[in-house]
């Protein structure tokens, strides 16, 4: 295969299963293996967590160092604990559920250090909300916290059918990816963007204001999306952008690490 065309190296992020015979399992939606596989990406789970001991968050220097490009994917809530206890607005007081602070503190390390070496990172529902919390903004617990809430953005039982319209900043990174500047999309959150990290841009949003898009114009390629593209399968686009910078950033590190003669 020639150099150009080599599939740049994808670590997708893992979630616990929700199995209490199997605690030390975890688990990725084979949806987001797939889109990072038709866009070119070569695709590796990623668990946030090694029994016997061993911290996961002890591999994110290595992980870095060999990853081309880092796909934070769905799941469960952020815990109250996780984030030096900073990820939730104080005006925000739902229940939340599914938490996992070991996987909070793994993405956490390894999200910082994307940012710090400009490793390429889509970050999907879950992962866009770990992106604006990792880089200094806040979330609502639920939506419902948001008093301007009136639409549906969860539908479990069709989660890829699109739930409600969003409009997108024609001047984004983001539109200029997917082709257009409105839409319908698929949901399948409670929790949401409450304050945008300082350096990043709210770009999205639903009808009733709720961000559905992040990004940060500073890097290679830093942004997230709340809905889910990978289940939809309706914005190949947007993963082959995505594994795109991926190979380009990994050529670049390649060919920094060859010696001079």
């Amino acid at each position: 295969m020639p150099v150009a065309a080599t599939r740049p190296l994808i670590g997708i992020t893992s979630r616990p299963r929700e199995d209490p015979e199997n605690p030390n399992w975890t688990m990725t939606d084979d949806h987001y293996a797939a889109s990072v596989a038709d866009a070119g990406g070569l695709p590796v789970a990623l668990p946030f967590t090694i029994p016997f001991g061993f911290d996961a968050t002890d591999l994110v220097p290595d992980i870095v160092r060999r990853f081309d490009g880092i796909l934070f994917t769905g799941g469960g809530d952020i815990a109250d604990s996780s984030f030096s206890g900073h990820a939730y607005a104080p005006e925000s007081h739902s229940q939340i559920s599914l938490t996992c602070p070991a996987r909070d503190a793994f993405e956490w390390a390894l999200m910082r250090a994307c940012w710090d070496a400009d490793v390429p990172v889509l970050g999907i529902c879950r992962g866009m909300q770990v992106m604006n919390v990792t880089l200094g903004g806040t979330l609502v617990r639920d939506i419902k916290d948001y008093p301007t809430k009136t639409i549906l953005h969860a539908r479990s039982d069709s989660p890829d059918s699109p739930v409600h319209h969003v409009r997108i900043s024609e001047t984004s990174r983001l539109a200029k990816v997917l082709g257009f500047a409105s839409g319908e999309v698929n949901s399948l959150h409670h929790e949401a963007i409450y304050t945008q990290a300082p350096e990043g841009h709210i770009v999205a949003w639903a009808e009733d204001g709720t961000p559905e898009g992040l990004e940060f114009s500073e890097k290679t390629f830093f942004l997230g999306v709340q809905w889910h593209p990978e289940k939809l399968r309706t914005q190949p686009q947007l993963f082959e952008a995505f594994v795109d910078a991926a190979r380009e950033h990994g050529a670049a590190e390649r060919a920094a690490q060859v010696p001079s003669l």
